[in-house]
């Protein structure tokens, strides 16, 4: 439900007559430039998810437990963002609720890939074992 809405946002920016973008307009733009970068890894998370707990053994539940944990925090920091988000009214509000959204979600998406870096990494190097 979340996603649609961003989806919608961005139709409807994209939507917008022809005439020259605010500040705060090009500021949401870059936020859901990232935004859209991350969301479709939720399901990448989730894979890599069940590929660790096939994994798992006595010797190697610790470092799984270690890697689900890092994918949960990360995929639970996408969710939190993407419900808090809430654009507040007025150009020079707009402008500054964004930069630090922009903060927010890059970091977001700096844990995301991270988490999944990892993952994979753990997932490699069990698998050659």
């Amino acid at each position: 439900m979340k996603y649609n809405f961003f989806v919608l946002l961005i139709l409807l920016s994209a939507c917008k007559q022809n005439k020259t973008a605010s500040p705060a307009d090009i500021l949401h733009d870059e936020v859901m430039v990232i935004h859209d970068k991350v969301m479709p890894e939720m399901k990448t998370i989730h894979n890599l998810k069940k590929e660790l707990e096939a994994l798992k053994t006595p010797e190697t539940d610790s470092l799984i437990m270690a890697r689900v944990s890092e994918l949960n925090q990360s995929d639970e920091a996408m969710m939190a963002w993407m419900d808090k988000f809430s654009e507040p009214d007025g150009e020079e509000a707009k402008v500054t609720y964004l930069q630090e959204e922009k903060k927010k979600i890059t970091e977001v998406n700096d844990a995301v890939f991270r988490s999944i870096e990892k993952a994979r990494a753990t997932i490699d190097s069990l698998q050659k074992k």
